[in-house]
């Protein structure tokens, strides 16, 4: 059966049986509803770590001892002088104290002055010494507390590291049990830590982390919320400003709850958390449901009003005529999104599957609901205002009719062409990873984002990657070829000016040795053999817990880390940085010892990134594809394929161009929005094309500009209305606080503004222009003229 006889028998059967049919779908949707109370709105970190990668194994096989991905770091600030003061030295230790409290906090892994992690090596005529800085007690004496300033001074594992050069300022280091990270839990519990402060008035505190920055995302939820219903509340009022009918706003509305609730729905029936960073995600599939049934209300206006069709009738003939190009929609936005399952990232496998769910029951609330519903409409068109705007899309619509009309249309091609290929060159500037040296997620002038930056101009880095030596044995790191391979590795990562610093076993050893020496710089050497690095070890050991080395070696010495600091994690530096690191490891083989990289949270966004740069051209190709498939499978033909791939690659282009000039990297965020996308850029053209086939299929004597301009005064209508009033809507989410949400919501519209040009002026120029077979080739042989038709129905004044 064709599409064309199955849009017929369908539409016949939802309009005969419209109470059922409608009675079904929304009871369905008040079950839907019902669930949505189980709904768990929350970030969980694992959905953001690849299932399949090498770094991925390194990370997991050591996350923790060496460190794992959800690190905070705190940043304790004298107003004035240094930290060394008795009630800043109490202030340390209290939040020290209060961190371990923290949910989900690895005790084992809080670093500061105040715990027993940092020592100081010390020897004299006694023998050997190593003791905490400042553990279990803070000094009392002023005396005491100059001692623990000199202890500081002369130790390169803490000054320069954990305190800050002028002594100003200190660095708190904790980490998380990875099963265990609540963010919501996290966040207000160092924030409250931190606000119960009894010296605000000689320190401030700096806080960062991965914990903390989706902490701030969950902490503007609310206010996301809210500009998302803001948006819904700007666009059903440009809907009902340039509609001038109820229906016209209340129907997409109805719409789009409809999708809404079942698509939530059946994520919570699969298990699925809902990420509120992909919220954008969720405004645009619904801004899709809204299109579609902008285009059914459109065409049965123009039916009642232009052709005068009672209303039973023309909801019947609306749904059966818009079938197909609504049905090669959905079929293209799903399949483009679904193409996003094929990357081995959790939170985008969900986000795709529940993506191409969304989008699918927009044929139930849209594509058949929608007519079901104006079937019941008494007066066809009664205008609820009396404020007409129409004229404005008669305007823009006119000016379409009169470039396709005239030889304008012969310019349009290849003015298109040069503005693409302009396009092309900063397009190829688009960054795989995030672009900018703070998080993307939040504004630059942000607190997260400013604490950041402090952070990194006075320390070696907030973001951290380690790599890991597996030896074949016991003891394989106190070998003198290994320790001086960590060494060389660390003073070669050093030069690159992104990595601030590095530590392993290797600068305890030569510390120790130095200390034996009185402190003489010049004895910060290795020891000659084995054994003499064994007992180096062995002196530091002294006093301390078993776990005082877990960062840099397992207690039989066998696998050990190198760790490194960055100062940003753009994905050039990632790229750079791992570059380099398997340069250095392919020219200094070390036998009976394994290098691997990388763990720590850069190892884990660095994996994203390469997984993202070698999937991406993937998916945007195979959501090519469906597109092609799609229209061959509908119009059976392949050149009609071909035909629709140009919107896809006119808005494609013109986005990552616009992503490039924004420094907007394409991350794990912002994928699914480019793959949605790619269903954006042709939906408007199908709606236009088929229309103009449609009607050729109606009325095959018609000429082929009649049928062009029918299609811009009737589909196009529908396109420059739903592009414009959503466009519109989206945005208000330029005011969010939340960088991410501004940026995608300008994408949004700048993709729906780039779409319905294309749709409105290219493709008609295309079609008249190439005359495309599947288009033309029912209707009989004509001449090109462009005289008007009383059959013409233009109801846009």
């Amino acid at each position: 059966m064709s599409v064309s006889r199955f849009a017929g028998s369908l539409s016949e059967f939802c309009i005969r049986q419209r109470g059922p049919v409608a009675g079904v779908i929304l009871g369905a949707t008040l079950l839907m509803a019902l669930t949505l109370l189980k709904m768990d709105v929350r970030t969980v970190f694992s959905d953001m770590v690849p299932s399949d990668h090498p770094y991925v194994d390194v990370h997991e096989g050591y996350k923790d001892t060496f460190g794992g991905t959800n690190k905070v770091s705190i940043l304790i600030k004298a107003k004035e002088g240094t930290i060394f003061t008795k009630p800043i030295l109490d202030e340390i230790q209290r939040v020290t104290r209060e961190l371990a409290k923290v949910s989900g906090v690895n005790p084992f892994q809080v670093v500061s002055l105040a715990s027993r992690k940092l020592k100081s090596v010390s020897a004299s005529s006694m023998g050997i010494e190593s003791v905490p800085l400042m553990w279990p007690d803070v000094p009392e004496t002023q005396g005491d507390i100059q001692a623990l300033r000199d202890s500081v001074l002369n130790n390169p594992l803490v000054y320069g590291i954990y305190v800050e050069k002028d002594l100003g300022s200190t660095l708190l280091q904790m980490d998380f049990y990875d099963h265990l990270v609540d963010y919501s839990k996290i966040f207000p519990q160092i924030k409250a830590i931190l606000d119960a402060s009894p010296v605000k008035d000689q320190v401030s505190h700096h806080v960062v982390g991965e914990p903390i920055l989706y902490g701030w995302v969950d902490f503007y939820l609310e206010e996301t919320v809210a500009i998302a219903l803001l948006s819904l509340a700007a666009m059903l009022f440009a809907l009902f400003l340039l509609n001038r009918t109820w229906r016209g706003t209340l129907l997409p509305l109805l719409s789009g709850v409809v999708s809404t609730i079942w698509a939530l729905g059946i994520g919570v029936l699969l298990g699925f958390n809902f990420d509120p960073l992909v919220i954008v995600v969720a405004f645009i599939i619904t801004a899709r449901c809204f299109s579609h049934a902008v285009q059914l209300i459109t065409r049965f206006d123009d039916l009642c009003d232009g052709e005068g069709v009672e209303p039973r009738r023309a909801a019947e003939q609306t749904m059966k005529e818009l079938f197909r190009p609504g049905l090669l929609g959905l079929v293209s936005d799903a399949g483009a999104i679904l193409c996003v399952v094929l990357t081995p990232i959790p939170l985008l496998q969900k986000v795709s599957i529940i993506g191409a769910i969304w989008v699918i029951t927009i044929g139930f609330s849209a594509v058949i609901l929608t007519p079901v519903m104006l079937s019941w409409v008494k007066a066809p068109l009664r205008n609820a205002h009396p404020v007409n705007l129409r004229f404005l899309l008669t305007t823009v619509l006119s000016l379409a009719v009169k470039v396709v009309e005239t030889r304008g249309r012969y310019y349009v091609l290849p003015v298109t062409l040069v503005g693409v290929g302009l396009l092309v060159f900063k397009a190829t500037d688009l960054t795989i990873g995030d672009a900018t040296t703070g998080s993307p997620i939040l504004w630059e002038d942000s607190s997260f984002n400013r604490d950041s930056a402090l952070i990194n101009a006075n320390y070696p880095g907030t973001e951290q990657m380690f790599i890991v030596l597996e030896g074949a044995e016991e003891d394989a790191l106190k070998r003198p070829d290994v320790l001086d391979w960590m060494q060389r590795f660390q003073r070669r990562m050093e030069r690159m000016p992104q990595v601030g610093g590095s530590i392993s076993l290797a600068d305890i050893v030569v510390d120790v040795r130095r200390n034996l020496y009185e402190g003489n710089p010049r004895y910060r050497e290795l020891g000659a053999s084995r054994l003499e690095n064994g007992e180096l070890i062995s002196f530091y050991m002294q006093g301390a817990a078993p776990d005082d080395l877990a960062q840099f070696a397992d207690t039989l010495f066998q696998n050990g880390s190198v760790i490194l600091f960055f100062r940003d994690r753009q994905g050039e530096t990632l790229r750079q940085a791992t570059y380099q690191i398997e340069r250095f490891i392919a020219g200094n083989p070390l036998d009976g010892v394994t290098v691997r990289l990388a763990g720590g949270s850069l190892g884990i966004i660095a994996a994203v990134n390469e997984i993202l740069l070698s999937d991406q051209i993937e998916a945007i190709a195979l959501a090519l594809l469906v597109v092609i498939l799609s229209c061959l499978a509908v119009y059976r033909s392949s050149a009609s394929g071909i035909f629709f791939i140009v919107p896809v690659l006119i808005s494609n282009v013109v986005t990552f161009a616009f992503m490039a000039w924004q420094g907007i990297g394409m991350s794990i965020s912002t994928l699914p929005v480019v793959a949605l996308g790619i269903g954006l850029g042709v939906d408007y053209a199908f709606y236009i094309v088929d229309s103009i086939k449609e009607y050729l299929e109606k009325y095959p004597e018609a000429e082929h500009m009649e049928a062009i301009r029918q299609a811009l005064y009737s589909a196009g209508r529908g396109v420059l209305l739903t592009s414009v009033t959503l466009a519109a809507g989206v945005l208000l989410w330029s005011f969010s606080s939340l960088r991410f949400q501004a940026e995608m919501g300008t994408l949004i519209g700048l993709w729906l503004l780039v779409s319905a040009f294309t749709s409105l002026f290219v493709m008609p120029s295309l079609v008249r222009v190439l005359k495309p077979k599947f288009i033309f080739d029912e209707a009989p042989q004509q001449a090109d003229s462009a005289p008007g038709s009383d059959r013409l129905a233009q109801s846009t004044h």
